[in-house]
């Protein structure tokens, strides 16, 4: 329940050595018990913060330890138990099994989920499923269920069956009386999720429900009355920033019991969605912890006074035209910031002082930071890279004639819109400007908080994704997560073709047709993976004058996405689509593709982490499928130019010679991949450090119930 959450330490078991008293750990092996749950009680963790043996220790640990723990203590055992009583229960009959149903329901409620309950419970909703919805779990996704209930984040690779692997635990849970959110990355995953999902929680009794962004506040509100929820991070933090400030200083239960007896329509209860943070599964696991932490969530409100009128950011986005890089400014790419020199400074100071300009005092302080702000929008942030501009499509539906576009911001790692987000201090409002579109109000922050201070509040957690290993270290230094791998169902048929660096872009995308032509003469499927829109569609200018049909899907064209998914396997048939592809998305084979050689994926620029590749890559071969993958890459890829443009210039004729120049160009390429990683990592602790910083601080001033 809520209480007083001002920081404190959590102390692993080296803390106790040290004079601390030891706290529980996730993956420990500590195992989901039930918690009451409304939203009045609205159960949580305690906010902690890791001091830095704390840090040590677990770094130490998830480095040397826990590899070696990992071979161990496999489930093997326990898999081949649960498919043994399994198979047992086929012999029963539909009365008799509903009958073996109510007993392990009975038995979960009253001794709760241990190890003796959870070979049965884990054998009975197997049988359920195979009756249900015609699956039973094979032995690697009993595996993956029982790291998953264990807390624990199951690297599971893609197309081994994530999505019915995780309803052994989630279903287990839930008849045990837990309240269980299964987050993945996007609406579409969570609503095709549950929708494939739910024979099989209807006939163990679960209700189960998707909640998107469709939905109003009763809607809302009945979801999350169900037993378990398929929803986006997204959504369920916004809905939790939401009921925050509905709360406002009344966060204890005495105070919501007291505004819930006096009763009527505008009762703070009535107003309240979310019933507490008891057991969280998280599909896409480094998606949601690692890659969209970056930035906290914000929700913001009630229109400032727009100090910074529209003439004065035309002056400022004037004067920054004006200006010449490396007179008076310098780019720095790798960390995407401007480095204003003195000359530019000269040059705001006299604009400033010019009495045509017209400032006011408040605009001459802020001038420079301005003027920053200006030159970030028109040479950092690029349109079909960083942000589209047209209609939000959540709105197109009721949008009239008069409806005019705006500047909508695409995420870095997903692909996908991020229509509600919107740059500070000024930038949005800029790049408004830049692109002709009507310039928003700036908006006052009415509540934030960050994925790692959200997620660490649930008192069970653990995931499940196809690309753990990269950052196993921060899934246990941050949110304490141990990473296990699950082995492959079936040995994979994915083959490497090609692994080409090109001097050029031209050559790359002529060199991209060619294959793409090879790939459907043969009768295969091919699926054209970029990192940006304006690649997407500068290769689809390419296909057409090449006269090869295809179909794309980005951040612009995602209105028929599920359809555009169901027909990339089909013969012959060239998909052409930005990250968006690369996560949850099952791309299924005609036996005509299959007999062919299946879907040949080819990437043509690295992403911003190399999991995202291969999450790509997995697109191909999955479940013993026959596949390929190819990599066209050119020295002219924005990631060289910014991230390995003195290498490259120093080292031109290394990368040209014939034994070791692909060698050397496949080198640089994950080089300047790896220093982008490193980039994003510092983003993250940074965010985290803030967190931290705030929480703190807050606590000093005497509101630790913030947040």
């Amino acid at each position: 329940m809520f209480s007083d959450s001002s920081p404190r330490r959590e102390r692993t078991s080296i803390g106790r050595w040290f004079g601390g008293n030891r706290r529980r750990q996730r993956g420990s092996g500590k195992l989901p018990t039930r918690h009451a749950v409304s939203v009045t009680l609205r159960p949580e963790r305690h906010y902690f913060e890791l001091s830095w043996l704390d840090r040590g220790w677990r770094a130490f640990y998830s480095r040397c330890v826990w590899p070696l723990v990992s071979h161990i203590r496999r489930p093997g055992r326990f898999a081949r138990q649960v498919i043994a009583l399994s198979d047992e229960l086929t012999e029963l009959s539909e009365a008799e099994f509903q009958q073996h149903l109510l007993t392990i329901r009975q038995r979960l409620m009253k001794e709760g989920i241990t190890q003796a309950t959870l070979i049965p419970a884990f054998a009975a909703v197997r049988e359920a499923a195979g009756r249900s919805v015609g699956m039973r779990h094979h032995h690697t996704q009993i595996r993956a269920s029982w790291i998953m209930v264990h807390g624990m984040v199951a690297e599971m690779a893609t197309g081994e069956g994530k999505t019915l692997a995780c309803t052994l635990a989630s279903a287990t849970a839930a008849l045990a009386g837990v309240k269980v959110h299964v987050v993945t990355t996007n609406d579409y995953l969570a609503e095709r999720d549950c929708e494939e999902m739910v024979p099989l929680f209807e006939y163990l009794g679960i209700a189960a429900r998707a909640l998107t962004n469709d939905f109003e506040l009763p809607e809302r509100q009945k979801i999350y009355q169900a037993d378990i929820i398929y929803t986006s991070n997204n959504e369920l933090v916004f809905d939790y920033l939401k009921d925050m400030l509905v709360l406002g200083s009344h966060k204890d239960t005495v105070d919501l019991y007291r505004e819930s007896i006096k009763g009527g329509s505008g009762a703070m209860t009535s107003r309240l969605m979310h019933q507490g943070l008891v057991f969280a599964i998280v599909d896409e696991a480094d998606s949601v912890f690692i890659d969209e932490s970056r930035t906290p969530l914000v929700i913001s409100g009630g229109d400032l006074p727009q100090a910074d009128t529209d003439e004065f950011l035309l002056q400022m986005m004037a004067l920054a035209e004006s200006l010449q890089e490396d007179v008076h400014y310098r780019l720095d790419l790798p960390f995407r910031r401007v480095i204003l020199l003195q000359e530019g400074r000269d040059a705001v100071e006299s604009l400033s002082d010019s009495d045509d300009a017209g400032m006011s005092w408040h605009q001459r302080a802020r001038s420079e930071e301005l003027l920053v702000q200006a030159l970030s929008a028109l040479y950092l942030y690029h349109r079909d890279k960083h942000y589209i501009v047209g209609t939000d499509p959540k709105e197109a539906d009721d949008a009239d004639e008069d409806t005019k576009p705006k500047v909508m911001i695409v995420d870095d790692y997903t692909g996908r819109l991020a229509a509600d987000r919107s740059w500070e201090g000024g930038l949005h409002q800029l790049i408004e400007l830049k692109e002709g579109c009507e310039t928003t109000k700036p908006q006052k922050t009415l509540a934030k908080i960050s994925y790692q201070q959200f997620f660490r509040k649930y008192f069970y957690l653990s995931g499940m994704t196809g690309t753990a290993r990269e950052v196993k270290d921060e899934f246990y230094g941050v949110y304490g997560l141990l990473v296990s791998k699950v082995p492959l169902l079936r040995k994979t048929r994915r083959r490497l073709l090609n692994y080409r660096v090109l001097p050029t872009l031209e050559e790359k995308e002529q060199t991209v047709i060619l294959a793409v032509q090879e790939s459907i003469a043969a009768g295969r499927a091919v699926l054209i993976g970029t990192a940006t829109v304006e690649q997407s569609e500068r290769l689809a200018d390419k296909l057409l004058q090449a006269e090869v049909p295809f179909e794309l899907l980005t951040a612009k064209q995602d209105a028929d996405e599920a359809g555009i998914v169901a027909r990339a396997g089909e013969t012959g048939r060239v998909t052409l689509a930005t990250s968006m592809a690369g996560r949850g998305t099952d791309i299924k084979l005609t036996p005509e593709t299959r007999e062919a050689g299946g879907l040949h994926v080819i990437i043509t620029e690295l992403q911003d982490a190399s999991r995202i590749d291969r999450q790509l890559e997995g697109r191909s071969a999955r479940q013993g499928d026959p596949g390929s993958i190819e990599y066209v890459l050119s020295f002219e890829d924005p990631l060289i130019q910014v991230y390995g443009r003195g290498i490259y210039r120093f080292g031109t004729p290394l990368f040209f010679l014939p034994v070791i120049g692909g060698w050397a160009g496949r080198r640089l390429q994950r080089y300047c991949q790896w220093k982008l990683e490193r980039k994003h990592a510092r983003e993250r602790r940074m965010t985290q450090k803030t967190d931290e910083r705030e929480k703190n601080m807050l606590a000093f001033l005497g509101d630790g119930k913030w947040g």
